[in-house]
């Protein structure tokens, strides 16, 4: 019966001791009391920045989230020892800490800084570099366009030219069609006229022919309109590249030969 009041004491002790580790009574420091984060801000606020990132470095060793210290860490870095490779990876562990803060907004266009910082001090003017990119880009994009165009040119003109091979196949066929007699018929006039050709009237037909381009004009048009078939454009071409860059480079007003 002595040994019960000492017995009850024990558990008391043990009850209080227990209730003092509870979790509930356990008090937790927040970042920005630190005693360390408090010292850099007070070195920060003195312009002893060096020593302020030294204090702040000592919080983000000692605690598993400090994302304050890693955003005054950045800031320094960035815009006192201007180093923005070592602000950059701050500024990116706050975004792991605090991704949807009001702030966030502030730390990412902070990051975009750091990064023109960093491509700022890269040797060989690499803004020059890109200004020549988009020059070039740009070129790239011309001539993309123009050989877009001469396919379609190309393709044109092989069109053109195989309705030039049948109108001229179906011309070999009715030449080797004639009879020898009528053959024979033709070359004394074809004689006699080259010999009278002087004296003659000239033949309508024969002498040389202009057009004045008019608006909506093509080759193929102009040639249905003197020949009747629009296959002979290229005759027409060939009559005018001394004023022709194209077949295509028809301008209102110009004057073409027609042969």
């Amino acid at each position: 019966m002595k040994l019960k009041p000492f017995i009850l004491f024990i558990a008391a002790v043990f009850i209080g001791l227990l209730s003092g580790c509870a979790p509930s009574d356990v008090e937790i420091v927040s970042e920005t009391d630190e005693k360390q984060y408090q010292l850099a801000q007070d070195y920060k606020s003195q312009g002893r920045m060096e020593e302020a990132l030294s204090a702040f470095h000592r919080v983000i060793d000692a605690r598993r989230d400090s994302p304050e210290s890693h955003f005054e860490a950045g800031y320094i870095y960035l815009e006192a020892l201007k180093d923005p490779v070592r602000a950059i990876y701050h500024f990116d562990r706050y975004l792991q800490f605090k991704p949807n803060s009001p702030q966030a907004t502030q730390v990412r266009q902070l990051i975009e800084t750091a990064q023109k910082e960093f491509a700022r001090q890269l040797p060989a003017q690499p803004y020059q570099g890109e200004l020549d990119r988009i020059d070039l880009m740009e070129l790239v994009k011309n001539l993309k366009q123009e050989n877009d165009s001469l396919k379609r040119d190309l393709i044109a003109a092989e069109t053109r030219v195989k309705q030039l091979e049948t109108a001229l196949g179906q011309g070999r066929r009715v030449t080797t069609a004639q009879t020898p007699q009528t053959a024979a018929v033709q070359q004394p006039v074809t004689v006699q006229t080259q010999q009278t050709r002087p004296m003659a009237t000239p033949n309508p037909a024969s002498v040389p022919r202009s057009h004045i381009v008019q608006s909506g004009d093509t080759l193929s048009t102009i040639s249905s309109r003197y020949y009747g078939t629009p296959s002979r454009w290229i005759d027409i071409y060939q009559a005018n590249r001394d004023r022709l860059r194209s077949e295509n480079a028809l301008k209102v007003g110009q004057e073409l030969r027609i042969p």
